[in-house]
């Protein structure tokens, strides 16, 4: 029996020892690094000179896998934006701002993560649209309000997403408002369907969400928001906010098609109404280092028009770094409407004009 005893010993060790080390761990520090010299042609009146990012957003993160075995894995991911020309934290006081969850993916079931998160807005429609494609921040939509900007997540949100068959891939989002006695405050939801196959890439998105902060109502070129003043530097909260929209994409040899059509239902104290923008652009890559982009949206909310075009040039020095030029203009029309460029500023009359020379680093 001491015999039995010690063989069945050693063999669970062993057993305990192959298991450690076939789960496989890894932790990646990751980020970008981006900023330009920007002309802005009319900011409040004025001709506006600065530096900053605009090809994307200033981030690091650290995010990690454990294999369980069997197709299962541990995943986290903690994601902050802050700025690189004077080193702050985007959002002061928060470290993790863009994205904090920790979950489980397998092969045959999904991904499940628990945490702060963005919307499917975002995460799968943000993908066909110009400012994404592109690389503008500058080109962002009117407000934001369609969260094609990253500006904007869920608190204590509970997301799956789906294996992808066929080339078709699903997804739902439910964040909790933590409120007693009120479940629906500060309650969102998100849900959205899509399809890659070959060359044609489908999608569809939305998202209903509670009590939501519109953080970029500052940069909405119009004086009130359904009857809500503007511009207003600590942002507006609106009763709720409806997101929808439809992207496509096809790629081409070395061309690659994009375009969008996204509707936000806002509703505020003072009134509620639509914002319904179109979204479509071309990336020509003449040469394998060398991206030419154009692009432009149309935005409709109330009773301002906004008509943005955008053309940008990334020239790819390695794989990790890029030099960029980009020129963006924008025409405002409609009752009170001025011009506005997301990240510059509210302008003094319809038109408006940016000039950006900027580098890149992924790492």
């Amino acid at each position: 029996m001491a015999i039995f005893g010690r063989t069945v010993a050693g063999a669970i060790v062993a057993l305990s020892v192959t298991s450690a080390a076939n789960a496989q761990s890894t932790v990646t520090l990751y980020g970008i690094a981006d900023t330009a010299v920007q002309y802005i042609s009319n900011v409040g009146g004025h001709a506006l000179f600065q530096e900053g990012n605009t090809h994307a957003p200033d981030i690091f993160g650290i995010k990690g896998v454990e294999d369980l075995g069997g197709g299962l894995r541990a995943v986290f991911d903690l994601q902050n934006e802050f700025l690189l020309n004077n080193g702050q934290a985007l959002v002061p006081g928060t470290l993790f701002n863009r994205k904090s969850y920790v979950g489980l993916q397998s092969d045959s079931y999904g991904t499940l993560t628990l945490g702060h998160q963005p919307s499917f807005m975002y995460d799968v429609l943000s993908a066909y649209q110009t400012p994404f494609v592109l690389g503008n921040i500058l080109s962002l939509h009117e407000g934001n309000l369609d969260e094609v900007a990253n500006f904007y997540q869920f608190n204590n949100a509970v997301k799956y997403v789906s294996p992808t068959i066929g080339g078709f891939s699903s997804g739902a989002e439910f964040a909790f408002g933590n409120v007693a006695g009120n479940f629906s405050e500060s309650r969102d939801y998100s849900f959205f369907v899509q399809y890659k196959g070959g060359p044609l890439s489908l999608a569809a998105t939305y998202a209903n969400e509670n009590n939501r902060f519109l953080e970029l109502s500052s940069f909405i070129g119009l004086p009130s928001l359904f009857g809500t003043p503007l511009p207003q530097a600590e942002g507006v909260v609106a009763n709720k906010l409806v997101d929808w929209g439809l992207g496509a994409s096809y790629q081409f040899k070395d061309v690659l098609l994009h375009a969008t059509f996204t509707q936000s239902r806002i509703t505020l104290t003072t009134g509620q109404g639509n914002a319904n923008t179109v979204d479509g652009g071309a990336n020509w890559t003449f040469r394998p280092d060398d991206i030419i982009a154009i692009g432009g949206w149309v935005e409709n909310l109330d009773g301002g028009n906004w008509k943005t075009l955008s053309l940008s040039n990334t020239y790819l020095l390695s794989k990790r770094t890029n030099v960029y030029q980009q020129v963006t203009y924008q025409h405002a029309s409609g009752t009170d409407s001025v011009a506005s460029l997301t990240g510059a500023g509210v302008a003094s009359g319809r038109n408006v004009t940016s000039v950006v020379v900027g580098i890149q680093h992924y790492f």
